[in-house]
């Protein structure tokens, strides 16, 4: 039996190849980590076995549950597993102006950006509670749909609906997608994670899910980091171009138990559920239209749309979009259309944006973006939502702006003064990245890192709100001019929903950080650094940063060990510092808090004189004859 998962799942795992092109989906496979999908394929595939055994097990005992109902408008409710605690899981839906909302239509011909990303040769997944209505006019040229259906599970209006608000092709110039020229594949929801998987090992970039999984007997789901979150950041992880965009969910217009329970002793906070709490996932919001955006006013929240943050106090949902009245493509015929509201709505449209970004990026760069970094690049770009700067656990980082993106991806590779930087980094254990930039202007400094983080060793299982953290590795930004440094945004969890975000410590929690700094002049010094000890020995991450005038002062980033394998010897010291080691004439590189260097100095009888150098931290450096770099922190007194 063993042997026979073990081909099944391999089997499984390279089967269904598509390809924005081919040859560009061969190229992001090869990406992936081969060896971790096939362990984490097995894990799943038998997982997936054990939950239809447990599923099919109650239903034999119970043969006249209805399994799969409707809920809300055209929304399903399915009953997915049965917990060994007597837990019911269910998988649920949440049920032109989403394109103006997100600014999308300022990518197309004619649009103000002067350029012309509209989807082309671009490949949507959704998973969903139902397949696509592809007979549909807004998915058919001639006799060829554009929807790829890949199971016999039947058309469904909430996967129709979701699918066109995506990649309808505006035969209805009112409910035209937002990647209207793009093309889909579509999964009915049961066993998501494996095709999940198996689409991202062969290259898929991007896939919505208008739904979650939880159970609806039980406060402990709410926030929680649960075994689907921890899988699919797994999935994430290993294939590091494949983006997941989830809805936030709409519990905050729950009426039965738990959800109104949730909502009475929560305000309406912690009511985010299953992969929507994942790190490495897109979590939408939904908001009303947007016609013109001028603040933060302009946003306003829907009724329904689920509120974090996660248990560990991660900033969720991440981005907001339309949600409410959408206008899309219904499987009632080939011509229906109809209006529906939930972040079922909103998901979709960010999922069309990320096809545009990575479109525009592909076609100025030859390459695609890393998932960290088009989910960086738009939370970076996002426009101010809610009654704080900053952002909160409402609208997340604020209401998405493809515009805004799109300039940044267009600005990277100028010379002018409105030059942005995306760079894909990688930070490697015990190290230091600094980068040196000069700005200026009217408009905030905004510096961001982005990664996409290991899954978490353990998931939680049953208990309710516990503060653990999940994740992985940590890294840290920090901006510093002369004396001053600025720390990115961070929200204080459960104990402080209602208190605005601070940006005066690291973040210790969320695998995105922005540093805003407003009225920016002069030279600024970049620092990413890490705690305690990296996954795997190094961390990918992208560094995204944009202002009114922005240049960068020196190419020569810097890489610091910091591996404290040095004796020496006083610290704190005042005069001079004595280094235990027996070649001579080594060069010793000193670096303030910033990855500055400030002295270099001769190691002579072992000694270096630091007299003239102000009080505060530092890091020494060398290399000696073998070639390994050693250093050490001290104290200045």
């Amino acid at each position: 039996m063993r042997k026979y998962i073990f081909l099944s799942a391999i089997f499984y795992l390279f089967t269904n190849s598509y390809a924005q092109t081919k040859e560009e989906r061969l190229k992001i496979s090869s990406f992936s980590d081969k060896i971790a999908n096939n362990k984490l394929s097995i894990v799943l595939f038998n997982n997936e076995i054990n939950r239809k055994v447990r599923l099919n097990s109650f239903l034999s005992l119970n043969p006249n549950y209805d399994v799969k109902s409707r809920v809300e408008e055209n929304g399903i409710q399915e009953l997915i597993d049965v917990l060994p605690t007597g837990e019911m899981i269910f998988a649920k839906t949440y049920n032109e102006g989403a394109g103006i909302t997100a600014r999308a239509n300022r990518l197309y011909n004619g649009g103000t950006l002067g350029i012309n990303i509209q989807g082309q040769n671009m490949i949507a997944g959704i998973w969903d509670g139902g397949n696509v209505r592809n007979t549909h006019q807004e998915f058919v040229t001639g006799s060829t749909s554009k929807i790829t259906n890949m199971d016999g599970s039947s058309p469904a209006e909430h996967a129709t609906h979701v699918m066109g608000t995506i990649i309808a092709k505006g035969v209805l110039p009112a409910v035209k997608g937002i990647a209207f020229n793009a093309s889909g594949i579509s999964y009915e929801w049961n066993n998501d994670l494996g095709e999940m998987l198996n689409e991202a090992s062969n290259g898929l970039l991007v896939s919505n899910h208008s739904y979650g999984f939880g159970s609806l007997s039980s406060l402990w789901f709410y926030g929680a980091y649960d075994s689907r979150a921890k899988d699919i950041d797994g999935i994430c992880y290993n294939n590091p171009f494949y983006l997941p965009v989830v809805s936030a969910g709409n519990s905050r217009n729950d009426t039965t138990a738990p959800g109104s329970i949730q909502l009475g002793n929560k305000s309406g906070y912690d009511m985010i559920f299953g992969h929507g709490n994942a790190k490495n996932v897109i979590t939408v919001a939904a908001v009303g239209q947007v016609d013109n955006y001028t603040d933060e006013s302009s946003v306003t929240m829907s009724s329904f749309s689920s509120w974090g943050p996660s248990d560990d106090g991660r900033i969720k949902p991440d981005i907001s979009m339309k949600g409410v009245n959408v206008r899309s493509t219904l499987s009632t015929s080939d011509a229906a259309t109809g209006f529906m509201s939930g972040t079922s709505m909103a998901s979709p449209g960010v999922t069309g944006v990320v096809l545009l970004l990575q479109q525009y990026y592909n076609q100025l760069n030859s390459n695609y973006m890393k998932a960290a970094t088009v989910k960086g690049l738009i939370l970076h770009t996002a426009d101010e939502a809610g009654d704080d700067y900053g952002p909160d656990y409402k609208f997340g980082w604020g209401l998405i702006n493809a515009e805004k993106a799109a300039k940044t991806i267009k600005n990277r590779n100028v010379t002018t003064a409105n030059k942005t930087i995306i760079d894909e980094l990688n930070l490697t254990n015990n190290t230091i990245y600094t980068k040196t930039i000069t700005a200026s202007g009217s408009s905030p400094l905004k510096i961001s890192i982005s990664w996409t983080d290991p899954q978490a060793p353990t998931a939680n299982s049953g208990a309710t709100d516990p503060t653990t953290k999940y994740l992985v590795n940590d890294l840290d930004v920090k901006v510093t001019k002369n004396d001053t440094t600025y720390y990115p945004w961070k929200l204080q969890g459960m104990g402080a929903t209602f208190d605005a975000a601070t940006n005066v410590s690291t973040n210790n929690v969320d695998n995105f950080e922005r540093v805003d700094i407003n009225n920016p002049s002069g030279t600024y010094t970049i620092t990413v650094t890490h705690k305690g000890t990296l996954s795997g020995g190094s961390q990918n991450f992208s560094l995204i940063a944009t202002s009114d005038n922005l240049s960068t002062l020196s190419t020569n980033e810097t890489l610091l060990a910091t591996d404290n394998k040095v004796d020496f010897y006083p610290n704190p010291a005042k005069d001079y510092i004595k280094i235990n080691e027996k070649e001579k004439d080594l060069l010793i590189n000193i670096f303030d808090i910033s990855g500055k260097l400030v002295l270099t100095s001769k190691l002579v009888d072992n000694r270096i004189s630091i007299g003239q150098l102000v009080k505060g931290n530092y890091l020494a450096s060398f290399i000696n004859k073998k070639g390994e770099i050693k250093s050490f922190k001290f104290i200045k007194e």
